[in-house]
């Protein structure tokens, strides 16, 4: 009879181990999810960068930035 016993416990340990390895799995597919949506923000962020610094009309030259005349 011990040796059901300790049939058994090693089987609710398995079924446990099995729960808590789909909990896992589950968790790492949503942060794979997450990681890839923000690797996408990124590339638009740094697309808007880019434009930004494409554009002379949004970006102050260093000789524009001229004391004002009162100075």
């Amino acid at each position: 009879m011990p040796m059901e016993k300790d049939i058994i416990k090693l089987q609710e340990t398995v079924a446990h181990q099995g729960i808590e390895i789909a909990e896992l799995s589950d968790e790492l597919y949503n942060q794979h999810k997450e990681l890839d949506r923000l690797k996408q923000y990124i590339k638009i962020i740094e697309a808007k960068i880019q434009l930004a610094m494409d554009s002379d009309s949004n970006i102050n030259q260093p000789q524009d930035d001229a004391p004002p005349p009162h100075y």
